[in-house]
């Protein structure tokens, strides 16, 4: 009894013998035949040979996944079906998070796992993306794929617009914040360009309203500003804008920009930003003066128009209605519509001054009503017919429909007619 079962206890473990070296010739020749595909550059080949190996041998050593994953990559964008590029995209996750699941995380790996989550587009590969791509992008830094950068910070927009708990989306907006900032500077540390910069702007100023959440980060940030001047120009104007846009132009923080980009730029755009901020801090007197200084440097046409508009309605604003009037109609080019509107305004803004009577009040919107039909605003057009004088205005006054009559204020002198 004793020889048979030594016997049979010997077989059984022969056969065990047999059979692990039998997957372990399996594990190797699949292995081998994936490398063989690989020199030739048979990837569809390399692709199932490796797959078949993963499944023999339950594990494979690092140095295979970096073929591995080119051959999926390959095979992947030389498929000509939607179906079989879905398959291999299911297979090239699978490569990234079995080899992961074996040998730990490869922060080398996390950008392109992000992308290809996203590309995936199931459900949950949003969050999935976030996680891999907020390691990937803050190891590679200013070596990170713009592109990817791009789509890593447009994604936590977009999870923070879809966010229904009020807890998470706060923290999402956190992170928008304060991702603006770092990919900023990778961005300029990484030469990735202005338009770059503009991007991250753009959904910044989307997602966050308010200057208690913004002003913090811009003051840590200065401390950090990229030294090339093209960069650090746009960087600090982006600064500006957001600034400008969440009507936070009366901070320290602001001033400290305008202070920096005069520095750095000496141009129309910062001398502009210095008589926004002197208009922001109630200085209306010193802003126009320096937006005048500003037209004395405009490089064309255009840029002459805007800052004479931005004269118009600083003077508007500030309840100056004669010199609003005549800074709006000396508005020329491109915005000289908009500036006879504001010199519209400013008349309808003065009739109760200008006039004793009912009549002589509403006369001056003959006045205004002419400069708005050269502004072509139909809205304030019909707005300004309905304040003239009406026929019992006309016979109140003791006058009829064509007399004429002078505007005191304005030195004009029209037809009177009833509206």
């Amino acid at each position: 009894m004793k020889i048979a079962k030594l016997v049979f206890t010997t077989l059984i473990m022969a056969g065990l013998s047999f059979f692990t070296l039998a997957q372990d010739d399996d594990c190797t020749r699949f292995k081998a035949i994936a490398g063989n595909a690989y020199k030739v550059q048979d990837f569809p080949k390399v692709v199932t040979y490796y797959v078949k190996a993963l499944d023999e041998c339950g594990t494979l050593e690092m140095a295979f996944y970096s073929p591995f994953i080119y051959a999926v990559q390959k095979s992947m964008s030389d498929a000509t079906t939607p179906e079989t590029q879905a398959a291999y995209l299911d297979t090239l996750i699978m490569v990234y998070e079995t080899g992961q699941e074996t040998h730990g995380l490869q922060k080398d790996w996390q950008s392109n796992l992000a992308f290809y989550y996203l590309r995936k587009g199931t459900p949950g590969m949003m969050k999935k993306a976030d996680e891999a791509y907020e390691i990937g992008v803050h190891h590679e830094k200013e070596k990170v794929n713009k592109g990817y950068l791009q789509q890593y910070y447009l994604n936590l927009y977009n999870l923070w617009v879809q966010e229904q708990d009020e807890k998470a989306k706060e923290e999402y907006k956190k992170r928008i914040i304060t991702e603006y900032f770092a990919l900023s500077d990778y961005a300029n540390k990484g030469e990735m360009g202005a338009d770059i910069l503009n991007f991250l702007s753009t959904y910044m100023n989307r997602a966050v309203t308010d200057c208690e959440s913004i002003l913090p980060e811009i003051n840590k940030f200065m401390s950090e500003l990229p030294q090339e001047i093209e960069a650090k120009k746009t960087t600090v104007k982006n600064f500006m804008s957001l600034i400008e846009n969440k009507g936070c132009t009366k901070s320290k923080e602001y001033v400290m920009l305008v202070d920096t980009i005069i520095a750095i730029d000496p141009s129309v755009d910062a001398i502009i930003a210095k008589a926004k901020m002197q208009l922001s801090n109630g200085q209306t007197s010193a802003a126009i003066s320096t937006f005048r200084d500003a037209i004395g440097m405009a490089n064309n046409a255009d840029e002459k128009s805007d800052i004479e508009l931005e004269i118009a309605n600083a003077h508007y604003r500030a309840r100056n209605y004669q010199a609003a009037h005549n800074a709006g109609i000396a508005v020329t080019g491109k915005n000289s519509r908009a500036g006879y509107e504001i010199a519209a305004r400013s008349v309808n803004a003065m009739m109760n001054d200008c006039g004793v009577t009912t009549f002589e009040r509403k006369a001056n919107n003959y006045y205004a009503l002419e400069l708005a039909e050269r502004s072509g605003n139909s809205s304030l057009i019909n707005s300004l017919r309905g304040q003239c004088p009406t026929s019992s205005d006309i016979f109140n006054a003791d006058l009829s429909e064509g007399d004429q009559v002078t505007l005191g204020c304005w030195n004009k002198t029209y037809t009177i007619k009833a509206y």
